[in-house]
C-alpha cells in the first residue's frame, strides 16, 4: 500500500512539474508548410476547415470541411452531415463528399486522423502525437522545444526522437514539426516549417469562396453502382445475371427521388441484350439488389456494359466509373 501511495506521489509530482502537459496546435489558424503556395486554415471551434494548393500559374485546389455547409438544399443530407468539398481549377471541376450512414468521401485533403471511420469525420487538432512529449528544460532562448519519448532509427543508423515539435517560446505558435517517417524504401527525417500567417479565428473570406450552386453542379463522389458480379463470361446464346444496386440513395430533386438506369455495349453494339432495358432505383429501394439479365446473341470480342443514368442527381456521375465487363 506505502509503495503504491509513493508511486502516486511521484506521478503527482511529475505531473506539477510540467511534464505531463502535451504541446497543442493552436485550435484556430491559418498557416503555410511550402512558403504559400498552399494555405491551410483549421477552425476546431467552429468544426471548419479550409485549404488551397497552387499548383501552377493557373491552376490551384481547393477544399472545405464543414459541420453546416452553406448553400446545402434544405433537408437534404448535405444540410444535416459534415461535408467535405473540393473545387479543382477548370476543367477538372469540383466533387464532394457527405459523412453519413450513408456515404463519406473517396477522397480527403485533411489529416487522416480526423476521420473517425468511413463515414464520419470531426475537425480536431491539426496534429495528433503518436507518442507522449516531453517538454525540454534546455529549450533555446526564444523557442520551446518538446521531443517524444520514444526514438527512431533512420537510414544510416542515426537515432533521433521519432517526433518533435518548436514552438515559440511560452506561445502557441508552431515554428517546425519533425517526424522519422517511412517514405518508400527510405526511413528519414522529415521536416516541416510552419509560416503563421493568423493566430485565432480563421477569415470568413476563406469559406465566403465557396460557390452558392455547388449542390447542383458538383459531383456527389459517392453516387454510384455496386455489381455482382462486375465481370463476366458468356458464351453464345448463354446468359448470366448481375446483381445491380446503389451506394447511396438517390438525390431528391425537385420532389423526385428516382433514378433510371439504362445500359449500352461499347465494342461489339449487336453482341449482347440485355432485360429488363431499364433498372429504377429510389430512396426505399436503393439497396435492393435487381437482376440484369445479360444475353450473347452474337459471337464477337470482349466487350464493356456502361450505364446511361437519368435522374437522382446522377447527370454528374461519370459512367465510365461502373462499368460491366464481358468476356
Amino acid at each position: 500500500m506505502m509503495k503504491i501511495y509513493l508511486y502516486l506521489i511521484s506521478f503527482i509530482l511529475y505531473c506539477y512539474s510540467g511534464w505531463c502537459e502535451q504541446p497543442y496546435f493552436p485550435p484556430q489558424i491559418v498557416f503555410s508548410t511550402d512558403d504559400g503556395r498552399s494555405i491551410i486554415a483549421i477552425d476546431e471551434i467552429n468544426q471548419r476547415a479550409y485549404t488551397s494548393l497552387t499548383y501552377s500559374d493557373k491552376g490551384r485546389e481547393t477544399s472545405y470541411l464543414m459541420e453546416h455547409f452553406p448553400y446545402s438544399i434544405p433537408d437534404s443530407p448535405q444540410s444535416k452531415y459534415y461535408v467535405q468539398l473540393l473545387i479543382d481549377s477548370p476543367p477538372l471541376g469540383c466533387m464532394y463528399g457527405t459523412f453519413w450512414k450513408y456515404g463519406g468521401s473517396t477522397f480527403n485533403s485533411f489529416p487522416s486522423h480526423w476521420r473517425i471511420n468511413s463515414s464520419s469525420i470531426r475537425v480536431e487538432n491539426y496534429i495528433k502525437f503518436k507518442y507522449e512529449m516531453l517538454h525540454s528544460k534546455d529549450s533555446s532562448t526564444g523557442v520551446d522545444y518538446w521531443y517524444s519519448n520514444v526514438t527512431c532509427q533512420v537510414d544510416g543508423g542515426e537515432t533521433y526522437p521519432c517526433e518533435e515539435i518548436y514552438f515559440q517560446k511560452n506561445t502557441q505558435i508552431p515554428l517546425q514539426f519533425v517526424q522519422v517517417l517511412r517514405r518508400g524504401w527510405a526511413v528519414t527525417q522529415v521536416k516541416t516549417n510552419y509560416k503563421i500567417i493568423s493566430i485565432g479565428k480563421p477569415d470568413d473570406k476563406l469559406f465566403d469562396s465557396i460557390p452558392e450552386n455547388w449542390p447542383t453542379v458538383c459531383r456527389d463522389v459517392m453516387l454510384g453502382l455496386l455489381y455482382y458480379s462486375q465481370t463476366s463470361k458468356i458464351i453464345l446464346n448463354q446468359s448470366v445475371k448481375v446483381e445491380v444496386w446503389l451506394i447511396t440513395p438517390p438525390h431528391r430533386i425537385n420532389g423526385n427521388d428516382t433514378v433510371s438506369i439504362q445500359w449500352k455495349s461499347t465494342q461489339c453494339i449487336d453482341c449482347f441484350t440485355w432485360t429488363p432495358n431499364q433498372l429504377s432505383f429510389n430512396s426505399d429501394n436503393f439497396q435492393e439488389r435487381q437482376i440484369l439479365t445479360i444475353t450473347r446473341v452474337k459471337d464477337g470480342p470482349k466487350s464493356t456494359l456502361i450505364p446511361i443514368f437519368n435522374g437522382g442527381g446522377f447527370d454528374l456521375v461519370l459512367p465510365g466509373l461502373y462499368p460491366i465487363y464481358i468476356e
